[in-house]
């Protein structure tokens, strides 16, 4: 895996290419394991691209079985238990308009939680704090990975 730099600042940029979805998996294990507070992680990337993989890793990092996360596109929401509570939620099936009412923003006010949105950029807008993650393809196996912290909720996606 290739990494190009760290998240040091607020709005610090990293960037790396995973060569595979156990590296992509590996990612967001490391990264999970960094958590020790609330975080929102907004996950977009075509479908494929390795958004639920990333997940099970930061899943995993947190104390939760990653065979136990799975693409919550029927459910939109599950909730698991680890190291801090992790919602893991999927707006696959959604229009902006029909994240409304979902009560996200309960969720994001959870000092003792961890949310993962996969197809973020269906919510329409960036809570305060949030860590933006773009998965692209590269190339059949790889996938190249960007995290951006703590844009505001002044942002769209």
């Amino acid at each position: 895996m290739e990494e190009s730099s760290t998240l040091e600042d607020a709005d610090a940029v990293e960037e790396f290419v995973t060569r595979s979805a156990e590296e992509t998996f590996e990612a967001g294990r490391r990264i999970g394991e960094r958590i020790d507070k609330r975080e929102i992680l907004l996950l977009s990337g075509d479908l494929g691209a390795g958004k639920t993989v990333f997940a099970k890793g930061v899943a995993s990092g947190l104390g939760v079985d990653p065979t136990d996360v799975t693409s919550p596109s029927f459910t939109l929401i599950n909730i698991h238990e680890g190291r801090l509570v992790l919602y893991h939620v999927d707006l696959y099936r959604l229009d902006r308009d029909g994240c409304r009412g979902l009560g996200l923003e309960e969720i994001f006010e959870d000092d003792s939680a961890v949310t993962i949105i996969e197809w973020a950029e269906r919510l329409g807008y960036v809570p305060p704090g949030a860590t933006l993650v773009e998965i692209d393809y590269v190339s059949d196996c790889e996938r190249r990975i960007t995290i951006q912290r703590g844009k505001s909720s002044e942002s769209t996606l």
